[in-house]
């Protein structure tokens, strides 16, 4: 099985997104058991952080948004949040997540993080969520 690290972005994007959406594709596929996603409580604050925004707020229920982040645990491989986080890029506050990804031996980060995507020689890969669609088959 793949495993890999789906950012924040990505996940919030599932949440509101048409069904045939990458990020829905690539939710679905984590549902269905086709691969699987590592996710660690930072990256779920991440997510609830994001779901308490306005925009969210406005577009989905409340019972929705306190519901979403126990799904995503129901779904994710959880384990804990990286401890030593060496600096890798130039948001250090993303640093988290190639450690999440290289601890968890995951395959890459789907992300749509621009800084994440244009960084040369990173391990593991960060992709898009329509790279990662392509790759797995499921567009």
């Amino acid at each position: 099985m793949r495993r890999f690290v789906v950012d924040a972005s990505v996940l919030l994007s599932a949440v509101i997104a048409k069904p045939d959406s990458h990020p829905s594709l690539l939710l679905d596929a984590v549902r269905a058991g086709d691969i699987e996603m590592v996710a660690c409580e930072r990256l779920l604050d991440e997510v609830q952080h994001g779901l308490d925004g306005r925009y969210f707020r406005e577009r989905i229920s409340e019972n929705e948004r306190l519901a979403i982040p126990a799904m995503l645990r129901a779904l994710a491989l959880m384990v804990p949040d990286p401890e030593l986080v060496p600096a890798v890029l130039r948001d250090p506050e993303d640093d988290y997540l190639v450690e999440l990804a290289r601890t968890n031996v995951a395959q890459a980060i789907i992300t749509g993080d621009r800084d994440l995507l244009e960084h040369e020689g990173l391990v593991p890969l960060a992709v898009s969520a329509r790279e990662a669609c392509a790759s797995l088959g499921l567009i």
